[in-house]
């Protein structure tokens, strides 16, 4: 580590206590928000929960994520919209503490569930047939019945990068916990299977969505997209052994994601919500994200030392952005497809979310576990 980060880094965590104060005032927010039970971005928020309540070692946290997976598993319906947004990852690491049986068994359902979507003709599962384009968010007060009159089109079958967030890890970490090679197998046709479809190749970001209706990706690369991405590679190679033939694939694209999200990172440790167009504005579930994903990658040994600075900048960045009541400000509401750079730019910002607070509170204890871990490697 060169003496610019390592001083970074040290002084931007001297201060543990605050930290932790921060983290849980961030936690105890989340918990007051009106879940859906499911919605985009819930998975996020409860595996951050999760994180918190090891990290902060508060049983609270994990007894509240608990409490809504056993109430979820009593009574799963295959026929809600977005039931596939449910977080199979929060209920398997849920599982692997609790060791209740009832878990494992609603995550081999979900996993059922799942395995029977549509599947393209490139192989890539289809979980959103007819989604609004361009369709604005719903803000707190308003009202969300009216919305559909604003939408300008319906978009057709996607395949989205949030879902290389839900889908990957918790078939790679559904077989670790079994060992069933069937599980392994649904972990790699989702994640290479969009990795295809999302990836582009010369700009090494991921574009938001593809559309099977045009085939071809919407052409912009959102910046909570590359969060969504990249996080789904890692645990996937977390969760998978390292003599898995997919392994060194996935870690080619981690560390081409890693390099140009680096090259792309603003002076103030944030990233533009079009990550490519520096007159968009910065968004903070972004850095949140990706000092999640850096610290767990430099932690193994995967990311080098060249990100050092990038990781400091971006840690520095996001803690500026919570508020004294734990809040990530910054973040975006929820975004809807779209083929237009405008969309992305003109998205409202302000919300108090699971997609901003959980990647907050994974950020903090991937970070301080990053310290942790040279801490007792230099004693």
């Amino acid at each position: 580590m060169n003496a610019i980060s390592k001083a970074g880094m040290h002084a931007r965590t001297s201060d543990t206590t605050r930290l932790k104060e921060s983290a849980a005032r961030a936690a105890d927010l989340l918990m007051g928000y009106g879940w859906k039970t499911w919605f985009w971005g819930d998975s996020i928020g409860l595996e951050g929960l999760l994180d918190a309540a090891e990290w902060l070692r508060e049983s609270e946290y994990e007894a509240f994520v608990y409490g809504m997976m056993k109430a979820w598993s009593s009574r799963r319906d295959p026929t809600r919209v977005f039931e596939y947004t449910a977080s199979g990852l929060a209920l398997l690491r849920l599982y692997e503490r609790t060791s209740d049986s009832a878990l494992l068994r609603a995550a081999r359902d979900h996993a059922e569930y799942l395995a029977a979507f549509r599947q393209t003709d490139r192989g890539a599962y289809v979980r959103f047939e007819d989604p609004h384009f361009d369709l604005p968010p719903e803000l707190p007060g308003s009202d969300a019945a009216g919305r559909s009159g604003l939408e300008t089109a319906r978009g057709g079958p996607c395949v989205f990068v949030d879902n290389m967030h839900f889908d990957g890890p918790f078939f790679a970490k559904l077989y670790q916990l079994t060992g069933e090679s069937r599980f392994r197998d649904l972990a790699v046709s989702n994640i290479l299977s969009s990795i295809e479809l999302l990836f582009d190749e010369q700009h090494h970001l991921f574009h938001h969505f593809w559309s099977e209706r045009l085939k071809i990706p919407n052409g912009v690369f959102w910046g909570r997209g590359q969060g969504w991405a990249t996080l789904g590679v890692v645990h996937v190679l977390e969760y998978l052994p390292q003599d898995d033939p997919l392994w060194p694939a996935l870690l080619d694209i981690l560390r081409k994601h890693s390099r140009a999200m680096a090259g792309a990172q603003d002076s103030s440790g944030h990233w533009h919500t079009v990550i490519t167009d520096p007159d968009s504005y910065l968004e903070s579930s972004i850095a949140a994200f990706m000092v999640d994903a850096l610290s767990q990658g430099i932690r193994r040994g995967w990311l080098d030392e060249s990100y050092r600075d990038v990781l400091v900048r971006a840690f520095a960045g996001l803690l500026e952005r919570v508020t004294q009541e734990g809040k990530l400000d910054g973040v975006s509401y929820e975004t809807h497809p779209s083929f237009r750079p405008e969309h992305y730019r003109t998205m409202p910002r302000g919300a108090m979310v699971p997609w901003g607070q959980g990647p907050l509170l994974a950020a903090i204890r991937s970070y301080a576990e990053l310290l942790k871990t040279e801490t007792e490697e230099q004693a």
